[in-house]
């Protein structure tokens, strides 16, 4: 029997199963560690790092451009605010106080009632500068005292409220201002009359149709027209 020779194939079974083995240990391998995976991943990190240089870029070009930008805008928004000294502040805050009471000021009478020392007792020129500033319109303050005087009662006529508007001693506003308000108060002169009229009549004074409407007309008195008061007399009997 002749004897086979086995020495080659276990070289070959050998080499073969050093083969096996190598491929057993590539395919075993973590996925993390496998080389294809570790470029992919270079290229990756690489990508981003170019995408945050880039993006880093924008946002500097950004910054610098951004404060001229805010502060063009800001100085076109924003004019410079009003300031003053603690007395003038205060003054003005005082001002303010008047001007929304519903009273109805003037220029002349807020200024004299922030000096006066019955009143707020400012300095002149701290008095001033809260009138100046106080942004006041004088016409519609001239309207609330007109509005006043005609709910107070008393009885007005379109002459005599424009004269107490005007008046030194009164409110002291504008000729112009108190006829504007005058004109929009919306007065009705002839129910302004009777008011006036009931009031002679109940003084206890004793008038009689002539002497009331001579009282109600007069220059010295409400400054009424005749018509007016020849309306009123009517109304209170005197016929």
């Amino acid at each position: 029997m002749t004897r086979e020779n086995t020495q080659p194939d276990v070289k070959s079974n050998a080499k073969a199963q050093a083969a096996a083995d190598k491929a057993y240990r590539k395919a075993s391998r973590p996925w993390f560690k496998k080389k294809r995976f570790i470029l992919l991943m270079i290229l990756v990190v690489i990508i981003i790092i170019i995408a945050i240089a880039a993006n880093s870029g924008k946002k500097d070009a950004a910054a610098t451009s951004a404060p001229a930008t805010s502060a063009a805008s800001t100085q076109a928004a924003s004019p410079a605010a009003q300031s003053g000294t603690a007395a003038q502040l205060q003054a003005l805050a005082a001002a303010k106080g008047y001007l929304d009471s519903g009273i109805g000021f003037s220029q002349a009478s807020l200024t004299k009632q922030l000096t006066s020392s019955a009143g707020n007792g400012f300095a002149q020129a701290d008095a001033q500068w809260a009138v100046d500033n106080a942004g006041a319109d004088w016409n519609a303050q001239a309207l609330k005292a007109a509005k006043g005087y005609l709910t107070s009662g008393m009885g007005f006529s379109q002459a005599s409220l424009t004269k107490q508007l005007t008046s030194s001693a009164g409110n002291e506003f504008t000729a112009p201002q108190a006829e504007s308000a005058v004109a929009n108060s919306g007065a009705d002169w002839n129910a302004e009359a009777v008011k006036a009229a009931k009031g002679y009549m109940s003084s206890g004074m004793g008038f009689s149709r002539q002497s009331l409407i001579a009282q109600l007309t007069s220059a010295a008195g409400n400054q009424f027209t005749d018509t007016q008061a020849g309306y009123a007399a009517d109304q209170v009997g005197l016929k």
